[in-house]
């Protein structure tokens, strides 16, 4: 499975189960738990391979399917999404917005404006 796909499964994962909550109007206790259920489902074994998503090998336009954000109309960086930080490899190479490079996960934190993180990366060309 390549990144693009992986990406896709996970986004796929989170939705479903934030569309049951939604649709099914559970009591929030209920609710809570089922959203927390979305980290142990993509533990399991068959899933294990999602954790070590380096985006910087997504082009451009899977980059766009996946809502990252352009950081400005003059720079190619691309922004990562909220939804994916949880996923991302712990060895990675991003730019934070305030031009500093980053390069363990670590080293990140996942305050987001609009849905992305203050990070990105260039497409895959």
């Amino acid at each position: 499975m390549n990144t693009f796909e992986k990406c896709k499964r996970i986004r796929s994962i989170i939705l479903r189960r934030a569309a049951e909550v939604i649709s099914y109007k559970w009591d929030a206790e209920f609710a809570v738990s089922t959203l927390g259920e979305i980290e142990t489902n993509l533990r399991k074994k068959e899933d294990i391979g999602l954790y070590d998503i380096q985006p910087s090998d997504l082009t451009a336009t899977e980059m766009e399917e996946l809502d990252f954000g352009k950081w400005t109309e003059t720079s190619e960086m691309m922004l990562i999404p909220l939804w994916l930080f949880p996923y991302l490899a712990d060895n990675i190479i991003v730019n934070c917005i305030d031009g500093t490079t980053v390069m363990k996960k670590s080293e990140m934190d996942n305050d987001n404006r609009f849905g992305c993180l203050a990070y990105g990366v260039t497409p895959k060309q």
